[in-house]
């Protein structure tokens, strides 16, 4: 009769196959951020990951499985960070919430500039991914933030100005200057990846938007 395996067994070979796609994913993101869908091999990825073309492949049976899973991946950590900021801030005032969210996405954007990289690399293509991030995962955060900066002009707590625009400032100014890190260290000395330089950006989007 064949043996079966103890749960014993299971227990120390799931967290080396949970790192290792891990490691994969991480590597995914990077270069499909960088080269795009089209111009990222999975053997680029491979490499990057430092795991064999056979383990990616069983892993992901294709670049295109790859590349949804990273995006999953990446744009699923936004939403938990989104997510435990608005649930410890039940019974806060929808300003202080607004202020406090954008501070959050300005600190998420800083550590995965990654995210607004891949969206700007499927902007150029216009296809069925940019159909597939717009639908699954960027609408609901667009009429979130859409829907509560609405009310917040409404109630004259920020200038009179269309809630889309302010969507596009805010993941326009929020996430700039970390997508463009290299030219930012070259034109003003400085690495906005930095800790320090992290908060004061935050600081300046958070006053512009809704002033000192």
């Amino acid at each position: 009769m064949a043996s079966q395996a103890s749960p014993t067994a299971a227990r120390t070979t799931r967290p080396s196959a949970d790192s290792t796609r891990d490691r994969i994913l991480a590597a995914a993101v990077d270069l499909f951020s960088e080269r795009s869908f089209e111009g990222a091999t999975t053997r680029e990825i491979a490499a990057r990951a430092n795991v064999t073309q056979p383990l990616l492949n069983y892993h992901f049976r294709s670049k295109e499985h790859l590349w949804h899973a990273a995006v999953e991946g990446i744009f699923g950590e936004l939403t938990q960070a989104l997510t435990a900021r608005i649930e410890g801030l039940r019974g806060v005032d929808e300003l202080s919430v607004a202020k406090l969210i954008v501070r959050e996405f300005i600190y998420f954007s800083a550590a995965h500039p990654q995210l607004h990289r891949i969206i700007m690399q499927e902007c150029k293509v216009d296809g069925a991914r940019m159909d597939w991030l717009v639908d699954r995962h960027i609408r609901p955060l667009y009429e979130q933030t859409v829907s509560l900066f609405t009310r917040l002009v409404e109630r004259g707590d920020i200038p009179d100005v269309p809630a889309t625009h302010i969507y596009y400032v805010i993941t326009g100014a929020g996430a700039t200057m970390f997508v463009l890190a290299p030219e930012c260290r070259r034109l003003a000395g400085f690495d906005p990846l930095e800790h320090e330089a992290v908060e004061v950006h935050a600081d300046v989007v958070t006053t512009l938007l809704f002033g000192s």
